[in-house]
């Protein structure tokens, strides 16, 4: 079993969580969710069986641990992009490929699809996780809307129809059968239209 060298205990735990929400990626992302159990993971970790309680309690703690950091990672990746786009048509494209490009590495239902395999509780915690990227789309929109750049809808009413037109294209992506570039093409153009956006901007195809 390899050993994990950190100069102190906390850098030691935070070095294994990490190595262990990696493998449960990589487990998701070919199995899928229903498909992975715990010893799964430690296994795929290089650690002990038992190792992993002293981490997550359960599959769900893992889930949302795992969802928070890969939520965090692309808003980051978000927040950069955006802040040095001209646009709000540009920071849609860019919300909409950040979130595509996603699909490709991880395998994971989204939104209703996942209150099927969890309990309550833990959906509307896995739910309260991704808020923020519902959020920064929401925004989005809004600064739109304000500056006449969109036409005249509701943020808050228009986002969840948003994230589904995102959404349609989790399968076929993690899958390989659709190409992220071309996927953002078609998504962005498709929303823009419904979002009345000024001047039919046509999104640069990303390759």
């Amino acid at each position: 079993m390899p050993k994990i060298k950190a100069p102190t205990l906390a850098e030691h735990r935070n070095t294994t969580q990490e190595r262990l929400l990696d493998a449960w990626g990589e487990l998701v992302m070919a199995e899928g969710y229903d498909g992975v159990s715990l010893a799964d993971v430690a296994k795929q970790a290089g650690l002990a069986r038992t190792a992993i309680y002293n981490y997550f309690p359960d599959k769900e703690a893992l889930l949302l641990t795992w969802t928070d950091r890969e939520v965090s990672k692309t808003l980051q990746a978000m927040i950069e992009a955006i802040d040095a786009a001209d646009t709000c048509a540009e920071k849609l494209e860019i919300a909409v490929r950040l979130q595509l490009e996603s699909f490709t590495t991880r395998h994971l239902p989204p939104g209703q699809e996942v209150m099927q395999l969890l309990k309550r509780g833990t959906f509307e915690r896995f739910m309260a996780h991704i808020e923020p990227l519902e959020k920064a789309v929401q925004q989005i929109i809004a600064e739109g809307v304000e500056l006449g750049e969109f036409g005249d809808v509701d943020p808050a009413t228009t986002v969840p129809m948003v994230l589904a037109c995102i959404g349609a294209e989790r399968a076929p992506l993690s899958t390989g059968q659709h190409d992220v570039g071309e996927a953002t093409a078609r998504v962005t153009g498709f929303l823009l239209r419904a979002l009345g956006a000024t001047g039919a901007a046509k999104p640069k195809r990303k390759r």
